[in-house]
């Protein structure tokens, strides 16, 4: 009886260990035909930023894939949103113009969480061409939110940095649907 036992506890560890295989190839696969002609930090920040998931390692195909990097997208996107809320909430804004860019990128991000909610119900129709639009305009959203503070009012963004994270972020899934499913 103990026999059996250990033979299932091993048969599971080595199940388990497999299936993160599966999903680690998958995962490094991915990022660099995705990443090819990207920055050379573009594909670290792949592997990274799908690893830092825990549902990551439950993935076997580009498809399951492509929903986790989407829900993570929604996750830092409604981040980014509670630090500018926070920001403005405790008045570390600069001047009123960059209250006035922080309150519009507020809008901008609502989009975008919309956009990107819009985005995941395509994907789970196979609605592939349909993701890829919600997709990309939810990543043009943290770069809108950017432009107000680029222009030649001479403003500096307080989250310059979560805006350019959040927009790889967002473009991981689209490429890996885009080269998935419509460019291949």
């Amino acid at each position: 009886m103990k026999f059996l036992i250990h033979l299932v506890v091993l048969f599971l560890h080595l199940n388990g260990f497999m299936a993160n295989r599966v999903a680690d190839s998958l995962i490094q696969k991915s990022c660099k035909e995705n990443t090819r002609y990207a920055e050379p930090y573009i594909y670290k920040f792949c592997i990274t930023s799908i690893k830092e998931n825990p549902e990551s390692q439950k993935v076997r195909n580009i498809d399951e894939l492509t929903v986790v990097c989407t829900n993570s997208a929604i996750s830092n996107l409604t981040k980014v949103k509670g630090t500018v809320e926070n920001i403005l909430n405790e008045r570390k804004y600069k001047n009123k113009l960059s209250h006035t860019f922080l309150r519009e990128c507020l809008k901008l991000y609502s989009e975008g969480y919309e956009l990107l909610n819009s985005a995941l119900k395509y994907l789970k129709t196979l609605d592939y061409e349909k993701f890829i639009g919600n997709m990309d305009m939810a990543k043009g959203k943290p770069r809108a939110c950017e432009m107000k503070f680029n222009d030649d009012n001479h403003q500096i963004s307080p989250v310059k940095k979560e805006n350019d994270v959040l927009f790889d972020m967002i473009n991981i899934p689209y490429y890996f649907c885009f080269n998935a499913h419509i460019n291949g």
